[in-house]
């Protein structure tokens, strides 16, 4: 396997298990390439956070174009993070 990937799974991985310990729900959207690696949901108050991790070589004006795109995906956060 690419190792760019497994370095980003561990990461994602890893972020999911940090939400869930807090409480979230978490679903990891392995393969969707969609916008958002991991969605959280919270019950009380409900809430839903799409977060997307980049590799650290992701540029700063790569990063912010996202974030502006996807700053609010129907009222619910969009967050990023970057892959260490």
């Amino acid at each position: 396997m690419n190792k760019n990937y497994l370095k980003g799974v561990r990461k994602e991985r890893k972020i999911k298990k940090e939400y869930e310990n807090k409480g979230w729900v978490v679903l990891r959207t392995a393969g969707s390439h969609g916008f958002a690696d991991l969605i959280c949901v919270k019950h009380n108050p409900p809430y839903v956070l799409f977060i997307q991790c980049k590799p650290d070589n992701y540029s700063e004006k790569e990063s912010e174009k996202i974030l502006e795109k996807y700053k609010s995906v129907n009222g619910s956060k969009f967050v990023m993070y970057k892959v260490l």
